[in-house]
């Protein structure tokens, strides 16, 4: 992960926050959207539901393709119905086992944003 560490703080940022941004679609789509289709009017609706569907399927599977300390904190703190409501102590100090630091966990993070923003396109491996 040489490219990763290499990045400048600015640009470190700006992948954060493109990340996040995209995390935080996610949980609208699979939270808020209903799955059954139960609220669907028209051709429109339809086609509005699959791309929300296709949408979450491309994070599900990205976050799939991180290393398991990655996954889980990536679930645990930004994919889900609670994540508004969890903070970075808790994630690392109640869903890793042993609890970790929070320098660890920092840099795991920032490891896994990167990967997930290489993953999605949005940044080229460097």
């Amino acid at each position: 992960m040489k490219g990763a560490d290499a990045l400048h703080k600015g640009e470190r940022k700006a992948i954060l926050q493109s990340v996040e941004s995209l995390l935080e679609k996610y949980r609208l789509c699979k939270y808020l959207i209903p799955e059954d289709g139960q609220s669907i009017r028209s051709n429109h609706d339809i086609e509005s539901l699959e791309k929300h569907r296709t949408f979450c399927r491309k994070i599900e599977q990205a976050v799939s393709q991180l290393p398991d300390r990655e996954q889980i904190l990536i679930k645990e703190r930004y994919l889900g119905i609670n994540t508004d409501y969890i903070t970075d102590y808790r994630v690392y100090r109640d869903h890793f086992d042993p609890p970790i630091s929070e320098g660890t966990y920092t840099k795991i993070r920032w490891r896994a944003m990167y990967r997930l923003s290489v993953l999605l396109g949005l940044t080229e491996y460097q």
